[in-house]
């Protein structure tokens, strides 16, 4: 198919498509080729910020008997509108048989740079050689996925507490703890830790980034030096309570309350006096806001403190 400025969602989907060729019928009475433009899901919706699990839209050509497909044409709408308006494009030998194509939606979707909120319509116009022509159109909804992830309660040992060897913990893997130490589990996986927790003499229970310089790289110096990324996570102070985090949780869980944080300013790389029940905002190196809430504190270098995240998915 050609491949214009115009038509860049054609583009999108004819690259993305395999070709299957189908035999023709021999009939004399030609009626319009048959088209079907499917759904994998039956849904009808496709969220575009999840690009680990696609919607793929299939479109089935068979042509009548006693004819070939000769060419196809894509007109894209969004809430009704046409905005890529398509020409018919002369179909490939392969295809003049009939053929089944199939592409993620998100692809297509994202390529076309749709908002959330929108419609956007796929019409499918197909040409026989007899000049014949049928329509197939499948919408979809484009949504948002404002779905949470949530731990359970983390506890991570003090700098100086020999019973819980948990010291460091990532969003990636589950939410996963990290153990110090040459034969310690943090070094190999520093890339993966975003939160740092030790117990000062000032900071008290703190809370910081890998890349905190005035608190966890001193408490932590001779670990932290041993890892091969010290990531940049930031804080923010926030309006969620206790109570309210909670909800977020265990009954909305989604993100709604966090995700339009603001962290280009009056951001810290650490959180220090923590109190049960506190919640700050966070933002990973990697992009990621979440909740954090503290469950229980430390009383000194020796104890733990446990805490809760939420984070976007």
């Amino acid at each position: 198919m050609k491949k214009t400025i115009q038509s860049i969602a054609i583009a999108a989907f004819a690259i993305s498509f395999t070709f299957t060729s189908c035999s023709k019928d021999e009939t004399t009475t030609p009626s319009g080729p048959t088209v079907s433009l499917t759904d994998s899901t039956g849904t009808g919706i496709v969220d575009t910020t999840n690009f680990f699990t696609s919607t793929w839209m299939t479109l089935k050509v068979t042509p009548s008997s006693g004819t070939t497909i000769d060419a196809i044409k894509t007109d894209i709408k969004v809430d009704g509108v046409i905005i890529a308006p398509g020409t018919y494009d002369v179909v490939s030998a392969s295809q003049k048989d009939g053929f089944t194509e199939s592409a993620p939606v998100d692809f297509i979707v994202s390529a076309l740079k749709i908002a959330f909120g929108k419609t956007v319509t796929f019409i499918i116009n197909v040409k026989d050689n007899k000049g014949l022509i049928k329509t197939a159109e499948l919408t979809y909804n484009v949504k948002v996925d404002h779905a949470i992830l949530a731990s359970t309660e983390i506890e991570l040992g003090a700098q100086t507490n020999t019973t819980i060897p948990y010291k460091f913990v990532g969003l990636a893997d589950n939410f996963a703890t990290y153990t110090a130490g040459t034969a310690g589990t943090a070094k190999a996986n520093s890339d993966k830790i975003d939160f740092v927790y030790y117990y000062g003499t000032t900071d008290k229970n703190a809370f910081a980034a890998p890349s905190n310089a005035d608190g966890a790289k001193i408490i932590w110096n001779s670990e932290i030096n041993m890892w091969g990324v010290q990531n940049k996570t930031k804080f923010l102070a926030s309006t969620v309570t206790s109570t309210e985090f909670d909800n977020i949780k265990n009954t909305t869980k989604v993100d709604d309350t966090f995700a339009a944080l603001n962290f280009t300013t009056g951001t810290t790389d650490k959180i220090t006096s923590l109190a049960v029940g506190s919640v700050y905002a966070f933002q990973t190196a990697a992009g990621v806001k979440g909740l954090a809430k503290f469950t229980a504190i430390s009383a000194d270098a020796t104890g733990s403190t446990k805490v809760v995240l939420i984070c976007q998915n």
